[in-house]
């Protein structure tokens, strides 16, 4: 019998320990296996007791009982954690959008002259109160051209001075308002357009020249998008018509 035993290789004992090593394992495993399943179907069957009503019986129950409460929780605050983070990215990922969307649209609104267009408009109705009724008829006549047909001004005596310019351009009406910023080295001008339910649809800031017929510096704060900006682009369409006409009537005059 020795001799069988000591004739066996010593590859074969290897591989004969780790079976009896693998089956000594499998029936831990089992048996653990077997336990957690006896414990979870206590557990479970606690926990509908006290779904029913029915009162923990010893201090073993109401531990259970803490145990799947403290679960819930667990599970509970690592869903919300999940929720939040996926709106706060969400959440970012439309700023993001809405961010990209703005400046396109500021970029729009310099490449189409939006700031000098109400700067022009500011500038040519701002003095309409202070003038005479012919004047102000006269006015009317010119503002018609680029599609105005009524104007109301009311002088701003706040922080910053300006004026609040009530207008109809196409049929829609609109309010624009000025406010003057005048410090020891630089002065601009803020221009606001309002629609009819006060809802601001673009905020710009430009700078004049000495003589105001020029702009050194402008640029648009904020905008929104809309059908007010195909209005506005048509309004500056019509200006440059009418800027135009000017131009060559001087030079008509000169010949």
């Amino acid at each position: 019998m020795i001799d069988t035993a000591s004739a066996i290789r010593p590859g074969i004992w290897i591989a004969l320990i780790c079976l009896v090593l693998l089956a000594v394992l499998a029936v831990v495993a089992m048996r653990d296996a077997r336990r957690k399943k006896q414990k979870a179907a206590e557990r479970k069957e606690v926990v509908e007791k006290a779904m029913a009503g029915v009162p923990p019986a010893d201090s073993n129950e109401i531990d259970v009982l803490w145990g799947e409460a403290l679960k819930g929780i667990e599970t509970l605050q690592t869903q919300l954690k999940d929720e939040i983070k996926t709106l706060e990215d969400r959440l970012a990922a439309e700023r993001e959008e809405v961010h990209t969307k703005t400046e396109a649209l500021k970029n729009l609104a310099r490449q189409n002259r939006v700031p000098i267009t109400l700067y022009e408009l500011y500038e040519g109705m701002r003095h309409y109160g202070r003038k005479s009724r012919e004047a102000q008829r006269a006015d009317l006549d010119w503002h018609g051209k680029i599609g105005v047909t009524q104007i109301d001004v009311v002088e701003t005596v706040q922080v910053q001075p300006g004026y609040e310019i009530y207008f109809t351009l196409e049929d829609q009406s609109f309010l624009l308002v000025g406010a003057h910023h005048r410090y020891s080295r630089l002065s601009f001008i803020e221009l606001s357009l309002f629609d009819q339910s006060d809802a601001c649809l673009v905020t710009v800031r430009v700078r004049p020249d000495q003589r105001g017929a020029q702009l050194i510096a402008d640029a648009v704060i904020s905008m929104k998008s809309g059908p007010w900006i195909q209005t506005l682009l048509a309004c500056r369409a019509k200006m440059d018509v009418r800027h135009r006409e000017v131009s060559l009537l001087a030079e008509h005059r000169d010949v």
